[in-house]
């Protein structure tokens, strides 16, 4: 009977590995995700390069697409060789829908073929600035919500512009794109 009661009886449990396991499987653990974010780092690097900044004349700093993109925009063939200048600070109106006021906030970039056209966007800006305030604050909301609504608006926008560098005797830009859209 002692002989059955020893075999039934539950072996001794294992001690786990203690403190020294637990700081093993802790260096272990740092050790691999150390190594995924340097990988991970580096594989993005190489797919996304750091573009180079210069400083303009009037302080500004730019960026300088790396060699070999099309100019950091994703537009293509159309992008290539193209110059950006973005319209700073964003356009921000106001306008009704019903009894409530919404506002609108538009970061653009306006986009050219050489620096020249660029410089002469910056030398009309208020009068362009003030141009397309009253283009966007001319609008119901529904419109601004639909894509047909926010391109047509696009499209009204670099006709105002082309008008304002056309009357001023400037440069003629290509095209001009909304970085940035919030309707509140």
């Amino acid at each position: 009977m002692a002989d059955d009661a020893a075999a039934t009886a539950a072996p001794p449990a294992k001690k786990s590995g203690g403190m020294m396991g637990t700081l093993v499987n802790g260096v272990g653990i740092f050790v691999l995700t150390l190594g995924a974010v340097i990988v991970g780092g580096t594989v993005n690097s190489k797919l996304h390069p750091m573009p180079d900044f210069k400083l303009d004349k009037d302080g500004k700093i730019t960026a300088i697409a790396p060699a070999g993109s099309s100019g950091g925009h994703g537009e293509g063939e159309g992008a290539k060789g193209s110059v950006f200048y973005a319209i700073d600070p964003p356009l921000v109106v106001n306008f009704e829908d019903g009894s409530a006021v919404r506002f609108l906030q538009i970061s653009m970039e306006v986009m050219a073929k050489d620096q020249k056209a660029v410089d002469s966007v910056q030398k009309n800006m208020p009068l362009i600035r003030n141009n397309l305030l009253l283009l966007m604050s001319n609008r119901d909301y529904q419109s601004m919500m639909s894509r047909e609504g926010k391109e047509k608006l696009r499209a009204e926008a670099l006709a105002e512009i082309k008008n304002v560098q056309k009357k001023q005797g400037g440069e003629d830009v290509d095209d001009v794109l909304f970085t940035s859209f919030v309707v509140q």
